[in-house]
């Protein structure tokens, strides 16, 4: 979604000669190199979760991935309908199914002048695989070898197909091989390739960066500088940006959406996001191991009154495990409501009294005690008493590593555009063994088998995974979300984003 440009649709005459004439001047401009634009202003956005590293191997936050997204560029880059376009890759293809090749951009550099080549993208593989610490080094544990293929050429080299690698790397900021002389002063004041200089950061509480005068890309980026502040409470975002301090905030309300549409200067944009809301069972543990007894959860929760009613219509009905719009995807029969069968399963099931804890991180999901209590009342109806312990963040996930828990209120955002890393997290023994202790080896062996680059090959095994798993009730999806933006009505072509990302590159302010 795109904002239109209601000011040129309506131009005159005299605003017509008035802006050639600026145009010409802009042409004309010393020092202005050929398509550029010139920039003006700055923007600040608020966004929902603190960023707490600079590092772009070492966090899976989406706030920080927006953010980084502006000093660092990656490989490769997903647009809002997640086809996976060219940013520091000119090319990729797959040699065979354990082998990459990229071809990379030529004349690019980094802020301090120095150029963009092999020798940085090796060094940036290697790191996030070496060094096990790192966050995000476990989604690259099946890479053997990096090399160059000459200065702009890279192949990547894996001990098993890794098809899902042109995703994960839309994630992955490209650093300079001279990071890794003193790792910890470099990302005090790190240094990319991206549109955006690094200026000043409080460690949680905001970042601010320049214009890159010499970026590769042209006429990028639109603004002098961005702001980005982290301000977790809703209200305090809310607040801001009707007092014209921020001119972006994410993870808007459903309940805030009239307010904001009705403050002057004010526009809000949403958009279906790639994020499903399900709640995840423990699956080694009694009751809820029982597929009968899953299978009567899910009966008995009327999913289209929390769409209507608690969304207000910011939701949309879930159809697979996999979001619409990304590989893996194909529509499964639809979670129905049907209290008097939920009722039948449990008699034949012989649960009376059946009583089952959910854990909440506490303020961690928009209307979640909300939402919580509304299916509480709902599997109360059905004779299934919900305990719902809403717990600070730490606590709720400490609970969920221990295993101490029935259902979890959780979602998920696909980030690299990809199912690959969903189930590889939730749906492998490896994976699921400190969250959900999934396992079923026919599923384990089709997620081995969909990381072969063919993509038909994939949506093929992805496709039968969503089966098994939806078959199987191993989860409980409610609704994909919707991302929901309050923006201020001076920006242009700010674009509401499927994956939450707040991305302003090539946003303009007047």
């Amino acid at each position: 979604m795109r904002e239109q440009h209601p000011q040129l649709d309506h131009i005159g005459r005299r605003d017509f000669l008035t802006v050639s004439a600026a145009g010409l001047a802009l042409a004309s401009a010393p020092g202005l190199a050929a398509g550029q634009a010139k920039r003006s202003g700055e923007i600040a956005a608020g966004l929902s979760e603190r960023m707490l590293t600079l590092d772009p191997a070492n966090h899976y936050s989406i706030s920080t991935t927006s953010v980084l997204r502006h000093l660092f560029d990656p490989l490769i880059d997903v647009t809002n309908d997640s086809k996976f376009v060219p940013a520091l890759a000119e090319t990729w293809r797959p040699v065979n199914n354990t082998t990459w090749r990229f071809t990379l951009r030529k004349g690019v550099t980094f802020h301090d002048g120095t150029p963009f080549n092999a020798d940085s993208v090796v060094f940036t593989l290697k790191r996030v695989h070496d060094n096990t610490k790192l966050i995000k080094s476990f989604v690259y544990q099946d890479i053997e070898s990096v090399e160059k293929d000459g200065d702009y050429g890279v192949i990547v080299t894996s001990k098993r197909p890794f098809g899902s690698l042109p995703a994960h790397l839309t994630m992955l900021g490209m650093l300079p091989p001279s990071a890794g002389r003193n790792e910890e002063a470099f990302f005090q004041k790190p240094i990319g390739t991206g549109p955006f200089r690094f200026a000043s950061w409080t460690h949680g509480d905001q970042i601010a960066m320049t214009a890159n005068p010499t970026y590769w890309k042209p006429g990028i980026p639109k603004v002098e500088k961005v702001t980005f502040r982290f301000i977790p409470e809703l209200s305090t975002r809310t607040a801001a940006l009707r007092a014209g301090e921020l001119q972006v905030i994410d993870r808007v309300t459903p309940d805030l959406v009239e307010t904001l549409k009705g403050t002057r200067g004010v526009k809000v944009l949403d958009v279906p996001a790639i994020e499903a809301q399900r709640w995840i069972f423990q699956l080694g543990r009694e009751p809820v191991k029982d597929q009968r007894l899953r299978q009567a959860i899910s009966l008995a929760i009327d999913r289209s009154v929390i769409i209507k009613e608690l969304l207000r219509g910011y939701g949309r009905p879930v159809d697979s495990p996999v979001p619409p719009g990304l590989i893996g995807h194909t529509s499964l029969p639809p979670k129905v409501y049907d209290p008097e069968k939920a009722r039948q399963i449990l008699k034949q099931a012989g649960y009376s009294n059946v009583s089952v804890d959910i854990v909440l991180m506490k303020d961690f999901y928009p209307k979640q005690l909300e939402i919580a209590q509304a299916v509480a009342a709902m599997l109360g109806d059905v004779g299934i008493k919900l305990n719902i312990k809403n717990l600070e963040i730490a606590a709720a996930r400490e609970q969920r590593t221990a295993g101490t828990y029935d259902l979890f209120f959780s979602g998920w955002a696909h980030m690299p555009h990809d199912p690959d890393w969903y189930f590889g997290q939730w749906f492998t023994k490896a994976g699921a063994e400190k969250l959900t202790r999934y396992t079923n080896p026919r599923v384990e062996q089709l997620i081995a088998e969909g990381r072969v680059p063919d993509p038909k090959v994939r949506q093929a095994k992805y496709e039968e995974i969503g089966r098994i798993v939806w078959d199987e009730d191993a989860e409980l999806w409610l609704y994909y979300t919707v991302a929901i933006y309050g923006v201020s009505d001076r920006l242009r072509n700010f674009e509401a984003r499927r994956d939450y990302y707040v991305l302003l590159s090539d946003v303009g302010i007047v």
